[in-house]
């Protein structure tokens, strides 16, 4: 973060407040990611409010967090309820909630074990460390040779642990945790595991498959023109795992909770697709209490001893209340048929624009990626706020991610608002919030 750039566009501007909680953000925050500069104050559904009182659309729901909406009342009944009866029983004692929730969730999704944590990059953590294990003690993989191996664009989080498994940057490298038994490149050849290129997955697994405990990945990214490519690709993955007797790790902390039109986005790869172990996390609470899940088969999950993972803040009242009220909305509200709508009217509607600045939409469900032909994302981004459209920006376009109980007249006012800003974009020589940070401080 660093200093805003204000041209002083009339009706462009960035506020007073906004302009303040800039500056005490660069002066006191660390970390974070950079998005438009909108500081929310109120949610309510797929609507926000900033400190100066400006609605906006919410096009983004907290990168997938809100899959319900922002506060939906059922879940906010059922947490307001359990907290007025006890917050927090973590670890130290038993939670009366906990065995009636593991054992919803294990024979809901068909697995025998769960594990409570508070974050999906915990989550995946925990994942890919149990797949050590098995690996080493299963498999018969010499520890400092046991690999687990992600897929390129996939996201996971930037704990030390995983942030390998996800693209090779010059931030990550001044860390230092390029770990080379965590990573998502051939180890004897340095060639990317690149999302969509099943060959060079084959060519890692032919020559490394007796090493490797466990493939993570996010099954879809909604991210190519075809979802039916991500489908093929992600059920590649999945069967040269089986035949090279490899975990299949299942990250859904984001494509989860009903996003991509299934409960869980591997369920498109077909009814024989079992991942060993699936992340669950963001949307599986509402957006109202920081938790995520870890389910897997007894082979693996047995593994793990009294004293090896646990968390203070896992499987609290809270956390369950939450879980339990946020699946049963997206199920009595048909949620999950709902992204299924709203994924092909965004389509459809993009299609039918034929704009000659979009290069292709990109969606699977509630959730899309927007991309440009010669466009900065930052920079449509930043206009789409100003018109009232909070979104997120990626270098070729915008990140999308639609809370699944959106009407159908807030979808469309939402994409007329997009078009709008790619018919105006080219009147504007800068846009306020496009580049508030000092550029020798991006990542």
């Amino acid at each position: 973060m660093g200093e805003y750039i204000s041209p002083g566009q009339k009706g462009l501007e960035l506020s007073p407040q906004t302009q303040k909680l800039l500056q005490l953000e660069q002066k006191y925050v660390a970390g974070g990611f950079e998005p438009v500069p909108a500081f929310f104050v109120k949610g309510k559904g797929s609507k926000l409010w900033d400190v100066d009182g400006k609605e906006y659309l919410d096009f983004i729901a907290m990168f997938s967090a809100v899959n319900q909406g922002h506060g939906h009342p059922y879940i906010a009944q059922r947490v307001m309820e359990q907290m007025e009866k006890l917050p927090l029983a973590n670890l130290c004692g038993h939670n009366a909630l906990y065995g009636p929730f593991a054992e919803m969730m294990c024979q809901r999704f068909q697995y025998d074990r769960i594990i409570s944590v508070t974050s999906g990059t915990e989550a995946a953590d925990t994942a890919c460390k149990i797949a050590r294990k098995w690996g080493i003690q299963v498999k018969g993989i010499p520890a400092d040779r046991c690999l687990i191996l992600g897929v390129g664009s996939s996201y996971h989080g930037l704990g030390s642990a995983v942030w390998g498994l996800m693209d090779a940057s010059e931030t990550r490298k001044q860390y230092g945790v390029d770990n080379r038994l965590q990573r998502n490149t051939n180890p004897s050849t340095g060639e990317p595991l690149a999302y969509l290129d099943l060959a060079a997955m084959e060519s890692c697994l032919n020559a490394h498959g007796n090493t490797v405990a466990a493939v993570i990945m996010e099954c879809l990214h909604g991210s190519a023109r075809s979802s039916a490519d991500e489908i093929a690709y992600a059920r590649g993955v999945y069967d040269l795992c089986r035949k090279h007797n490899v975990l299949f790790i299942a990250d859904e902390v984001r494509q989860g909770a009903g996003k991509t039109g299934k409960f869980l986005c591997h369920q498109h790869l077909g009814d024989d697709c079992k991942p060993d172990i699936v992340t669950m996390g963001k949307s599986i609470t509402g957006g109202f209490y920081p938790q995520a899940f870890v389910l897997g088969s007894e082979a693996v999950m047995s593994l793990v001893g009294s004293f090896q993972q646990a968390a203070t803040f896992g499987h609290t009242p809270l956390a369950l209340a939450a879980a339990r009220a946020a699946i049963e909305v997206i199920d009595s509200e048909n949620l999950v048929e709902r992204a299924v709508a709203i994924g092909e009217r965004w389509r459809s509607t993009v299609d039918g624009w034929n704009h000659p600045e979009v290069d292709y939409v990109a969606s699977i469900g509630a959730d899309s990626n927007l991309y440009f032909r010669n466009l900065s994302g930052s920079r449509v981004a930043a206009l789409c706020m100003h018109k009232g459209l909070f979104t997120h920006p990626a270098p070729r376009g915008l990140r999308l991610s639609f809370a699944m109980t959106m009407t159908d007249e807030e979808l469309d006012r939402g994409a007329a608002i997009i078009k709008e800003a790619l018919d105006e974009i080219h009147l504007y020589e800068d846009i306020p919030g496009e580049r508030f940070h000092d550029p020798k401080h991006s990542h």
